[in-house]
């Protein structure tokens, strides 16, 4: 018996002792299940590590240790035992492409799950308000996942025929030139489309806000892949491009918080003296005596053609604009009693025409020659 063991051991295959496959035979057997169990304990530690956080970042590399495959650890304990052996070149370089094949899918694995990591959590900060609208749209989420596993799977593939030695030139113009042609193809559709992401990720307004773009203003209803849909103070629905949505300048009222008015008031120029004087402070008063409203300044600011020009700033404290009609309206009354109590007389544009007699002399008629002096 033992000689036929020594014998196994002392004979060739490929060049390489039955002992040195032997040895071989015993690193790939205990690396992978070593790998493995490892493996196992730092996703468990992880885990439990995870529960303890409100990070997700652990959660994820948890993740990724879970989601290493045991075939990628056979074929590194593959690696290291041909390491152990003289191969013939062409065994050696098939195990070496095998691995880089196989790292290469592995990593397209680990890049996979990084993508949807990033895409959740970039979504994730897109809380439902209660009772509103949604504001995450699931299928702008599904494809910025779509690109991104697209992208990491085109780069594996790629890389992969380049390590079986097939030519990837043809194949990366071929690839290059088509996406050219197809992104001409669809040009305004993806232009749409990536708007309609750049809306949901940078959340310039979300459903339920109340924008005005250039002339046309409503509440947003609803935002699509390719549109977005207002709803009109008139009733009507208005359905406008992302993409020219995303290229006019947009005001979101809703988000607002405080609201800034400016009222000029004008008097005539025969107003005295001591009323001009006292005009600043009658402002300031009736703006102060109001409730949810903030005074920011009131002063003389100009002399126009027809008026002596103030000028009144506030603020109010809250962006409902059924309370800023009705203060504001409150506050017009209020001055208007006061100021015409007081004799104050409001401006109106006019224009005060001097009619000069001729000058001694000099004739009625500018057509007719002046008579010589007797």
């Amino acid at each position: 018996m033992v000689e036929a063991v020594e014998s196994l051991l002392e004979r060739t295959w490929l060049g390489i002792t039955g002992l040195q496959w032997l040895a071989a035979a015993v690193i790939l057997v205990a690396l992978t299940p070593t790998l493995m169990l490892v493996r196992r304990v730092a996703t468990r530690r992880l885990r439990k590590h995870a529960v303890r956080t409100e990070s997700d970042v652990d959660d994820t590399l948890a993740s990724l240790i879970e989601r290493t495959r045991g075939w990628f650890f056979t074929l590194i304990g593959m690696r290291l035992a041909s390491v152990t052996l003289d191969l013939p070149e062409r065994w050696d370089h098939r195990i070496h492409v095998a691995l880089i094949i196989g790292g290469m899918v592995q990593g397209g694995i680990w890049a996979s799950t990084i993508v949807r990591y990033l895409v959740d959590r970039r979504f994730a900060r897109h809380v439902h308000a209660e009772g509103a609208s949604p504001q995450v749209t699931p299928i702008a989420q599904a494809l910025l996942r779509l690109v991104g596993l697209v992208i990491v799977w085109s780069i594996v593939m790629l890389v992969a025929l380049s390590a079986m030695g097939i030519d990837i030139t043809a194949l990366v113009a071929g690839l290059g030139i088509g996406g050219v042609a197809i992104a001409l193809a669809v040009q305004k559709v993806l232009s749409d489309i990536l708007a309609s992401v750049s809306i949901i990720v940078d959340k310039p307004f979300a459903p339920g806000d109340s924008i005005q773009v250039g002339q046309l203003s409503g509440t947003v209803r609803r935002i699509g892949m390719r549109s977005t849909v207002l709803a009109a103070s008139g009733g009507e629905e208005l359905v406008l491009s992302n993409n020219d949505l995303l290229s006019s300048r947009i005001q979101n009222f809703t988000r607002m918080q405080e609201r800034r008015v400016v009222l000029r008031i004008g008097v005539v120029y025969t107003t005295p003296q001591e009323l001009l004087e006292r005009l600043p402070d009658l402002l300031r008063a009736a703006v102060e005596r109001r409730e949810h409203v903030r005074l920011d300044r009131a002063a003389l600011v100009n002399l126009g053609e027809s008026a002596i020009e103030y000028e009144v700033v506030y603020w109010v404290t809250t962006a409902d604009y059924s309370v800023f009609v009705a203060l504001h309206q409150q506050l017009l009354l209020e001055l208007l009693r006061e100021m015409r109590g007081l004799g104050y007389e409001f401006a109106f544009p006019s224009r005060t025409l001097y009619v000069v007699p001729p000058e001694e002399g000099l004739p009625a008629n500018p057509t007719e020659p002046a008579s010589p002096a007797s």
